[in-house]
């Protein structure tokens, strides 16, 4: 979205969807949304104001398209209505929709919007007295949520993205581009490429199954974990879409350090099983979840230095350890 574009403006439409008239605002971020907290002084309450506007075109997809968002917002209702997780609680507008159109002629935008309940918490950092015990909550509540999904009956049409190894090879193909401006070498290029050919064969030997395959948070990691005390709310289901169990584990064990993915893993394991062979799947999932963060922000210049910072440590490392089918999730920082 171009600087340019008038904030308060487009906040002041947004909120008139839901009657909320008397409030102040406070920015939280732009990235693949711009995310606002709205105080509303009439009630009290606080909501997530959400103005789904990626700040780059790389960050587009489905989950920007009214389809997408409102089946983002149907399944957050679903995890509300039937699961006791604490959730964030999509709000409809006076339409009775959870998607709203904001119409902007004089600045010639018109993009959607949603609104969430506030969820009261801090942003996990890793760096907590009880790591260790949100490690193991933040497991707990990734089974929760896929034996939700596994027994989730999905409305139709549900739009979502589709977390598949062509996904993963459109964001990996973004990365030539690296090798051509010199942020990594063609041969640190070429370990990708082989490791994705390697996860490609563990995705095609994979049945898709209830038990293996559904709705999946596809982004529970950094600030989408928020904690209070030991209690932990995952929340921006913005990247939800259809995935393997399995895979989102990968991409939340990111998130951690060496110490504590154990603890994830062992908190997962109190709900659903994981042997041996499905272990590599989650270590695809890691793998993908770093790709995915290279492949969309390699056209970013303000994040090549951590590209290429990145690049030789996890090719070095993760990837010719997953090549050598070695074990590197709990061994290697």
């Amino acid at each position: 979205m171009e600087k340019a574009v008038n904030y308060d403006k487009l906040i002041n439409i947004a909120l008139e969807h839901y009657g909320i008239i008397d409030f102040s605002s406070s920015f939280i971020r732009h990235n693949d949304n711009i995310t606002l907290k709205i105080d509303n002084k009439e009630d009290n309450n606080s909501y997530v104001l959400r103005i789904h506007s990626p700040i780059t075109s790389g960050l587009q997809g489905v989950q920007h398209t009214f389809e997408g968002l409102n089946a983002e917002m149907e399944l957050l209702n679903s995890l509300n209505e039937q699961t006791s997780l604490p959730l964030q609680q999509p709000v409809k507008n006076k339409k009775g929709s959870f998607v709203s159109t904001i119409v902007d002629t004089e600045q010639n935008f018109i993009p959607l919007a949603t609104l969430l309940t506030w969820q009261d918490g801090n942003v996990y950092t890793g760096k907590e007295i009880n790591s260790k015990n949100i490690a193991y909550e933040v497991g707990g509540v990734l089974a929760q949520l896929h034996n939700f999904s596994k027994n989730w009956i999905i409305p139709q049409p549900f739009i979502r993205p589709n977390y598949d190894i062509e996904k993963y090879r459109n964001l990996t193909d973004r990365l030539q581009y690296g090798v051509e401006i010199n942020l990594f070498t063609a041969e640190q290029y070429d370990v990708i490429l082989d490791t994705m050919k390697y996860i490609k064969i563990i995705f095609d030997r994979t049945t898709k199954t209830n038990n293996s395959w559904g709705i999946i948070h596809a982004d529970l990691q950094g600030g989408n974990i928020i904690v209070n005390n030991d209690s932990v709310s995952p929340i921006d289901f913005g990247f939800s879409g259809y995935g393997y169990y399995l895979f989102d584990i990968g991409i939340t064990l990111t998130t951690f350090n060496i110490t504590h993915r154990k603890n994830v893993l062992e908190g997962y394991k109190t709900l659903r099983n994981i042997d041996e062979e499905e272990e590599l799947l989650i270590s695809a999932g890691f793998i993908l979840a770093i790709f995915g963060a290279f492949g969309f922000m390699v056209n970013n210049p303000k994040s090549h230095e951590w590209i290429q910072r990145r690049i030789p440590y996890v090719t070095e490392n993760y990837c010719r350890a997953f090549l050598d089918k070695k074990s590197f999730l709990l061994e290697i920082e």
